[in-house]
């Protein structure tokens, strides 16, 4: 169970796409929006078992899921296509 929990995790790895943000003294709140923050729309907030907060937004073109740390500031998106060949492989389609 373990060790395909591992195989699992270095494929999303391998199809993880990360976007640096530059850092800025301003307060994230007054910041304003660059490009990618007017692509994203929030959608909630949660904590890993951690405690580590972040974001979840779906982009308001391409409708994907966006994942975004708080303490790195960096975005990790999966497109539903990788999704939904995740959800095929874990036995979604069969009876």
């Amino acid at each position: 169970m373990l060790e395909s929990l591992v195989d699992e995790f270095e494929r999303l790895q391998a199809m993880n796409a990360t976007i640096e943000m530059p850092t800025s003294p301003i307060d994230e709140l007054k910041r304003s929006e660059g490009p990618l923050d007017q692509e994203l729309e929030f959608l909630w907030q949660d904590r890993d078992p951690s405690g580590k907060s972040y974001d979840l937004y779906l982009g308001r073109i391409s409708r994907n899921p966006v994942v975004r740390s708080h303490a790195t500031g960096k975005y990790f998106m999966l497109p539903w296509s990788q999704i939904i060949d995740l959800a095929v492989e874990k036995g979604l389609g069969e009876k």
